[in-house]
């Protein structure tokens, strides 16, 4: 490779193979038109390492996890956070009059919105949206609100967190909602603390399967805003990102790309919707389940009373009526339990529920069975569905960490924080070197500003953590690996 006498050109090898590096580990894509802004980039990062070449960069990036410092480096200065408040006046309207409104008047008993702003960069979409909700419910203070902001700019991330703004982020915005919302220091704004502490940020790389989960916050979702970040991705990126996102809406569930990004042809399981000037993206309904075989049929029905008929003739008194043979109720062996995982596994919740629920089940010998469909729910957004799972889990084992952790996990997307704190005690209590339930507590801590606790709880993770080998997935945790929950915990710690 070249060497560092020429430290802002790439030769086309290069250029070759550090754009296949980049879009393998970080899903981006890195156009010729930028090659000569990528070598003066990778070039200094190179010098601040002490590297001689390119050749010894491309390597060590190459055996370095993602989630390490020197691919901080190359990421923070290849991604484009430029933003700033309320960014695209029409896709802002048509939250405010249009989109926002259907949603929280379809969530307007039950009082809850979950929202994730997905490359969210410094912060300013995730904040403006916040401030948009409290202009527009009259009673938020009622509401249980989330609002989640991810990045894989970890430096981005650090600066979302202070919520601290210079006058360029205000360009689309008057004086009168920056005296509302913000409190001027010299040549900095820094956001009030009841708007900041409605968001919560998380590091994420889009172009890994790591959502829906309930561990990274991302399931149940009502609107996902994943705008200007198509722009780094190639087109089997997207739609691999756009598949994911599906999984993470709750039924009816809305999806906001740039205006620049939005495709004619619309995206798979969506059905294009048009809000005023902008278009929007809205999750197609599922048809509700039916049982699908005799054995479901049987399992499901309930046995019903013939309509009286009137007599012809008067009916002789009746003789004692011999014993009926009833029909034995069905017992959970191995055949019920394998039946209803068959359901489980083709999505028919619902006739899985019946059949363990009618038959003579075990609690005991059911309760696994239970507890896999209560995750299943939740990270398909069918939390009233998966908080019912997992008691009927509880009911059966009581002991069971595992499950205390995953009640706490769909009391967490219901926005019950404190119920969730004290299932994870629980977890904690009969399971003390539970890592997901530390991990989980410490975000947990965090979102309530007890940062002391997020920082033991953290700290104790992270421990746990380190102790893995880092592409081994941790039991209870979404397939996440030990890596990047390291990672995850020490972005969270930065921040507490």
């Amino acid at each position: 490779m070249n060497s560092q006498g020429d430290n802002s050109r790439l030769s086309q090898g290069e250029l070759l193979l550090f754009q296949e590096l980049l879009l393998r580990r970080t899903g981006m894509h890195i156009t010729s038109r930028r090659s000569q802004e990528m070598g003066r980039h990778l070039w200094r990062v190179a010098a601040q390492e002490g590297m001689a070449n390119l050749q010894v960069l491309y390597e060590k990036l190459d055996e370095t996890r993602t989630e390490s410092e020197l691919w901080d480096q190359v990421i923070s200065g290849l991604t484009i956070g430029e933003t700033y408040f309320f960014r695209d006046r029409a896709q802002f309207e048509a939250l405010r009059f249009h989109l926002l409104p259907e949603i929280i008047k379809r969530r307007g008993g039950e009082r809850r919105l979950r929202l994730w702003s997905a490359g969210c960069a410094s912060g300013e979409e995730p904040y403006s949206l916040a401030m948009l909700l409290t202009d527009i419910i009259p009673d938020i203070d009622r509401w249980s609100i989330s609002i989640l902001g991810t990045d894989i700019n970890k430096e981005s991330l650090g600066r979302a967190r202070q919520a601290r703004y210079k006058k360029w982020s205000f360009r689309q915005v008057g004086p009168d909602l920056v005296r509302r919302f913000f409190t001027q220091d010299e040549d900095r704004f820094e956001l009030h603390p009841r708007i900041k502490s409605m968001v919560s940020f998380n590091y994420l790389n889009l172009s890994e399967d790591n959502y829906p989960s309930l561990m990274t916050n991302t399931s149940a979702m009502d609107l996902i805003l994943c705008r200007n970040v198509a722009i780094y991705l190639p087109d089997e990126q997207v739609q691999a990102m756009v598949r994911r996102f599906a999984g993470c809406l709750s039924q009816g569930g809305w999806l906001m790309v740039a205006a620049t990004e939005t495709d004619p042809r619309g995206f798979p399981g969506f059905v294009t919707r048009n809000m005023g000037p902008a278009a929007v993206y809205q999750l197609r309904g599922v048809d509700d389940e039916k049982p699908q075989s005799p054995w479901d049929l049987e399992a499901c029905r309930t046995p019903e009373e013939p309509e009286p008929v009137a007599p012809l003739f008067k009916a002789p008194p009746p003789r004692p009526a011999a014993p009926q043979a009833m029909r034995p109720p069905l017992v959970a062996g191995p055949d019920v339990l394998s039946q209803a995982r068959h359901m489980m596994e083709t999505n028919r919740y619902q006739s899985a529920r019946c059949l363990l629920e009618q038959a003579t089940v075990r609690q005991r010998a059911a309760a696994g069975l239970w507890l896999k469909g209560a995750r299943r729910l939740a990270n398909l957004g069918k939390l009233a569905e998966a908080r019912y799972w997992c008691e009927k889990s509880l009911e059966g084992e009581p002991l069971s960490a595992e499950a205390h952790h995953c009640r706490a996990l769909i009391a967490l997307e219901d926005g019950e924080a404190l119920l969730a704190g004290e299932h994870l005690r629980k977890a904690l209590y009969l399971e003390p070197n539970h890592l997901a339930a530390h991990f989980s507590l410490a975000t947990l801590y965090r979102r309530l500003g007890q940062n002391q606790k997020a920082q033991v709880h953290g700290r104790q993770a992270i421990r746990l953590a380190s102790s893995l080998p880092p592409e081994q997935s941790v039991p209870e945790a979404d397939g996440l690996a030990a890596g990047r929950i390291v990672t995850m915990l020490q972005v969270l710690m930065d921040a507490a």
